[in-house]
């Protein structure tokens, strides 16, 4: 049976009839309190190590997010430059017209096109879904297709993802001109 004496102070009390100190003996407060700043060292470094991982995650989303929306963005100013029939972008100065619409799609991507995939592998389909030499005749729909790859900066994220790697396709359809 446990017995309180309600005329002590609250950190020292009587057990049966040992006397329970709370302050562990001379200098026992400092004790306890470098332990307690201790456990604070823990506690921090594993909320810290979450808040990181959070942040870093966000930062990668966002990434991807800017990438994602700079090749549809350049995929969709190549296909309105493709559909007018021009060839002036040609960097060589030829005339070539394939060569003048891959420029636009580059100029477009802010250098992200080289980064996110192989020129060579741009696809240009028509309505059927069968692939266009060139991009098209006049009066032809087109589809232009990017398939892209854009790897991940968290390493938290790299076991959602296939190799690591973001994997999006952007695309833009649109008619082209008589010319």
């Amino acid at each position: 049976m446990v017995k309180y004496n309600l005329n002590r102070p609250k950190e020292t009390q009587i057990r049966g009839t040992a006397q329970v100190n709370h302050h562990f003996g001379k200098g026992g407060t400092y004790r306890a309190m470098k332990r307690s700043r201790g456990l604070a060292i823990v506690e921090f470094s594993i909320v810290a190590s979450f808040f990181f991982l959070l942040i870093f995650t966000v930062i990668d989303l966002g990434i991807y997010g800017y990438v994602k929306l700079t090749m549809q963005h350049s995929v969709r100013e190549g296909a309105r430059y493709a559909v007018t029939g021009q060839s002036n972008l040609d960097p060589d100065l030829l005339g070539n017209r394939e060569a003048a619409i891959l420029q636009k799609i580059s100029t477009s991507s802010d250098g992200l096109l080289s980064k996110v995939m192989n020129v060579d592998d741009i696809r240009v389909e028509d309505t059927s879904g069968n692939a266009v030499t060139g991009f098209g005749s006049s009066g032809e729909i087109i589809a232009i297709h990017l398939d892209c790859e854009w790897p991940t900066t968290s390493p938290y994220i790299y076991p959602f993802l296939d190799d690591g790697k973001y994997k999006f396709t952007v695309s833009a359809a649109m008619k082209n001109e008589a010319f």
